[in-house]
């Protein structure tokens, strides 16, 4: 394990930001795209409906037009949204 690794998984991202980012996603056209831990292509979420916070720690459930999806947020390592503010 690297050092950037170690540093990472010591403090794991926390949820509060991406419930943050996906509750203003809600009713929009916005997309967000995670990647988590050993994966090298990124989770697209999109159509979001509904998002809310579950009983562990790090847990969220996503509702979107097609899927309902469970994300432990200690597991993401980089999340992006495209720009709305510039043209």
């Amino acid at each position: 394990m690297t050092s950037s690794e170690s540093s990472t998984k010591e403090f794991p991202m926390e949820r509060g930001p991406l419930i943050a980012c996906l509750i203003e996603m809600i009713g929009t056209d916005k997309e967000l795209s995670l990647i988590f831990w050993g994966e090298d292509s990124p989770l697209e979420i999109r159509n979001v409906e509904h998002v809310e916070e579950l009983n562990s720690s790090q847990g969220i459930r996503v509702t979107t037009n097609a899927n309902k999806i469970w994300i432990d947020s200690s597991h993401v390592s980089a999340a992006w949204q495209v720009r709305s503010d510039i043209n």
